[in-house]
């Protein structure tokens, strides 16, 4: 007689959630790593979060995925550990990119590096979909929807509407 084993194909749920791990009490000394996703503009808007960075005082270095259509390269995560101290990820406005992009939130902080995942606003439910899902709670900020069609000046005034958001969550 031949046994066999079926799996369940569904998605794996967790019924404990684990919080984020805890940010610097502030910034001084830090490196904040900016993880562009690669999604159309959202270079503008991190170019925007950089220069506002900067005006503080606050180290920054910028990451960029191959692709926002999956999870970042093992490489790319294993850098930003070793190189930066939290993290800002953006800018989300798709349902593949939230999903990859909470999953990179996840993995850095479980590595460590806790961050905020920026998103637009449209993606609220399926962040925090995922989030329960993967039995993680993520910090997020939302913007307006869509980004793509909007001018530098829109998307960098949305930077600044957000930065101290950015901030607050990045710290503890």
């Amino acid at each position: 007689m031949t046994s066999l084993i079926l799996r369940d194909p569904t998605a794996e749920t967790s019924t404990l959630s684990r919080t984020r791990k805890t940010p610097p009490e502030n910034l001084e000394g830090k490196t904040v790593a900016l993880m562009d996703i690669g999604k159309m503009r959202g270079d503008e808007f991190i170019d925007r979060l950089e220069q506002l960075f900067d005006e503080k005082g606050i180290a920054t270095k910028r990451y960029k995925k191959p692709t926002n259509t999956r999870t970042a390269p093992h490489q790319l995560i294993q850098q930003i550990v070793s190189e930066s101290d939290v993290v800002v990820i953006a800018l989300s406005d798709c349902g593949s990119c939230t999903s990859c992009s909470t999953h990179d939130l996840n993995d850095l902080d479980n590595l460590g590096i806790p961050g905020v995942s920026i998103l637009t606003e449209e993606f609220r439910n399926a962040f925090n979909g995922q989030c329960e899902k993967i039995g993680f709670e993520g910090a997020s900020i939302f913007t307006p929807h869509p980004m793509q069609n909007k001018t530098r000046e829109e998307l960098h005034a949305f930077a600044d509407n957000v930065f101290e958001e950015v901030i607050n969550k990045i710290t503890s």
